[in-house]
Formats: C-alpha cells, structure tokens, sequence
C-alpha cells in the first residue's frame, strides 16, 4: 500500500515539474509583449518574405518602419498631452470653453497632418510594389481583416 502511495505521489511530482517547465519555456521563449520597434520588425520581415521584395524594396520598407516609428514617439507625446490637459478641464469646477476650443483646433491640425503623412506613405508603398506585389499586399491584409473580425 504505502509502495502505491508513494509512486502516485511521484507521477504528482513529475506532473507539477513538467508543467513548471513548460511554462517556464513558454515565458523564456517569447509569451511576452513585445515593443512598437519588435512588432514593426516583425512586420517588415514578413512584408520581406511573403512579397518577396528586392533589397532596394526592402532599403525603403526600413525607411518607412523607421520614420513611422519616429513618427510614433511624437504622437504618444501629443496623446499624452492632450489627455492631461482634458482631464485638467474636466476636473475644473468651471469649463474654460476657449481652451477647449485651442485644444480641439490643435487635435485636428495633428489629425491632419497625421492624415497626409499617412497618405504620403501609402504613395510611396504603392509605387515602390510591383502590380503583382500589390496584389498579393491585398489579399494579405483581406486575410488579416478577417481573422481579426471572426471572433
């Protein structure tokens, strides 16, 4: 009997092990969130890949990874500041009308700028691809959509 017990207690003890390990490979081997520059890396690798891009393709897609990114810190800093100043306006006892006017005449002046930055990229992609490139780009990002959308 206590032979029995003993064994049961062991495949217990091998279980919790395994299990420990697995998990803690899981954490070492990248169950983690990972930063803007890992995930644009990432995207551009796989941009790389799947569109098969030459290396002048590929110069310019890490040109615009970088100024995206550049462009990201900006626009953190603007969110950052914005939300202060909202939540000042919204502790306020009395709302100050004009500043809020200022800061949503500055919110759209950054949107729009965003907007034409955005559209200058999106030109400079489009011409950068080949036909067959462009196409393959679509049906990515079709693809992408519906995963994203079939929960």
């Amino acid at each position: 009997m206590m032979k029995g017990l003993n064994m049961r207690k062991n495949k217990h003890v091998i279980l919790i092990i395994a299990l420990l390990t697995a998990l803690q490979m899981l954490a070492v081997t990248g169950c983690y969130r990972k930063t803007p520059e890992q995930r644009a890396e990432h995207v551009v690798r796989h941009l790389v890949e799947t569109l098969e891009l030459d290396a002048d393709q590929r110069a310019k897609l890490e040109k615009m990874k970088e100024t995206f990114l550049a462009k990201r810190s900006d626009m953190m800093k603007m969110r950052h500041e914005a939300m202060n100043d909202l939540n000042e306006m919204m502790l306020s006892p009395q709302l100050d009308q004009a500043r809020l006017d200022a800061r949503t005449e500055k919110i759209q002046a950054q949107t729009s700028d965003l907007v034409r930055f955005i559209s200058t990229e999106f030109t400079e992609l489009h011409d950068m691809l080949t036909p067959e490139q462009r196409s393959k780009l679509v049906e990515m990002m079709n693809k992408y959509e519906q995963r994203a959308h079939s929960w």
